[in-house]
């Protein structure tokens, strides 16, 4: 489903051309569960912010589901609709309430009518548990609602691929076991998922497969038992000394 060969992505820091993805090479199958784990600055978010164009990228290619982005011919904006994704920050729109905030994307980019997307949207409101919602405003909802909010949103556009960045890090700790249930959910049935997280247990429980990145480049590509038990590189190793 998402083949990434040779990615290079460099940004000018005070003069000095930083590599923050460095020749990435990896693939996702069809239904895999992808978790991106790594320091902070190691290039996690920039290497997710690739795949679905919001970063132009130096060289190499990502290719999803048979569309390459970095072809001439490529229109980035169909070939983003096919790919949803789901920040750290809810991204809400905030004179919306939660239902319009589902269809806005479906009307204006799928061109569905209303009674189609409004069905869309209160089915998923009831798939990540907050049906009852609907009619509120996005400030009448905690963030783990919120989060949920947004997820749906994206699942609207039935996207191939689901990109989280840091889903839950902006949420209070008792409001992270609800997203990441939701995000539970949605692997068991089958969603192409990358997800850029610090939730270990998730990556343990969830991933077929965690890569690890420091300093742009990519150190591991493991199974979670054997990069959890069994981390190859000494910088993997002492990441994981740190955080578990």
């Amino acid at each position: 489903m998402i083949e990434v060969r040779e990615l290079i992505k460099t940004f000018n820091a005070r003069g000095h051309l930083v590599r923050a993805v460095d020749k990435v090479d990896t693939a996702v199958a069809k239904g895999e569960v992808v978790v991106v784990l790594g320091p902070s600055g190691s290039g996690k978010s920039t290497f997710l912010r690739c795949l679905n164009g919001l970063e132009e990228f130096d060289a190499g290619s990502v290719v999803i589901d048979g569309v390459d982005l970095a072809h001439p011919k490529t229109d980035v904006n169909a070939y983003r609709r096919e790919v949803g994704m789901v920040f750290q920050h809810f991204n809400l729109f905030p004179h919306m309430t939660v239902l319009e905030n589902l269809c806005l994307a479906q009307k204006v980019v799928r061109k569905r009518g209303k009674a189609e997307r409004e069905a869309k949207a209160q089915a998923l409101l009831a798939k990540v548990g907050i049906a009852q919602k609907a009619n509120e405003y996005p400030s009448r909802l905690s963030g783990g609602q919120q989060q949920r909010v947004a997820i749906a949103r994206a699942l609207c556009m039935e996207p191939k691929v689901m990109l989280f960045d840091e889903p839950t890090s902006a949420l209070d700790p008792e409001m992270v076991g609800e997203v990441l249930d939701v995000m539970k959910g949605l692997a068991q049935e089958g969603m192409t998922m990358v997800c850029v997280t610090h939730e270990m247990g998730f990556a343990r429980e969830v991933a077929d497969r965690v890569l690890f990145f420091d300093h742009g480049k990519l150190l591991e590509d493991a199974p979670p038992a054997q990069f959890f038990d069994q981390p190859r590189d000494p910088r993997a190793q002492s990441f994981l000394r740190q955080v578990l």
